[in-house]
């Protein structure tokens, strides 16, 4: 038991951030308007996608999300179901 803990314990390298590439590709994000799947809009963001659909319920908050943090970086579809 006590070497589990101490592996457990173990300095390890942090995770590092590697840039990818979404060129020619359609991200869907569900929930993309706040919370994580907002993070994770802005992530794939930066990976230049194609397009980038977020899916939410409100159509106020989905356009408040897009043209505050979006606004030139790539072209951005907002789906709500209905």
């Amino acid at each position: 038991m006590t070497t589990w803990i101490r592996l457990q314990r173990r300095r390890r390298d942090p995770v590092r951030y590697k840039p990818g590439d979404l060129a020619g590709k359609t991200v869907l994000v569900i929930g993309g308007n706040g919370g994580i799947g907002f993070e994770a809009c802005k992530h794939f963001a930066r990976m230049t996608p194609a397009r980038l659909v977020i899916a939410c319920r409100s159509k106020e908050k989905g356009e408040a999300a897009i043209e505050g943090t979006f606004a030139s970086q790539v072209v951005i579809s907002l789906f709500l179901p209905g």
